[in-house]
This record gives C-alpha cells, structure tokens and sequence, in this order.
C-alpha cells in the first residue's frame, strides 16, 4: 500500500499526482508517531474514519444486492 499510490505526503493538484492513502498514511507514521500525542490520535482518527467509510460502502452494497436479489431463479 505505501508504494502504490506513490507515497507523497502532499495533496495533490492533479488526479495523475502522487497521494498517501489513508491506510499508508497510518502504516508509515504510526511508529514515529508519540504514543498520546495529537498526532497518534489523528492516526487513529483517521483508522475510525476509513472502518467508518468501509461499513457504510459495505451496507449499501448488501442493500442493493438484497434489493435486486432473485429469489428461485438459479440455474447452473
């Protein structure tokens, strides 16, 4: 994860630029970060926010999949 977006820590101008994912953000500065400091906070800040984003895109998925789901009509 830390190399495929190429791992700039700076927001990007352009959708071609360089970005730091959330979950490479977390990965390379959780050892450097000071244990209960503000910055180990936003790390895990940032961990609730992507679990948060991951739970709501995964809900909607099943709903949709429920929604349109047919009941019987399997063949194989």
């Amino acid at each position: 994860v830390l190399m495929v977006a190429g791992g700039a820590g700076a927001i990007p101008e352009s959708i071609f630029d360089a970005c730091r994912p959330m979950p490479a953000s977390i990965a390379a500065e959780m050892a450097e970060a000071p244990f209960r400091s503000d910055h180990y906070y936003a790390l895990f800040a940032t961990g609730i926010v992507l679990f948060l984003m991951t739970l709501g895109f995964n809900l909607i998925a099943d709903h949709i999949s429920h929604k349109y789901k047919q009941v019987g009509t399997a063949t194989l």
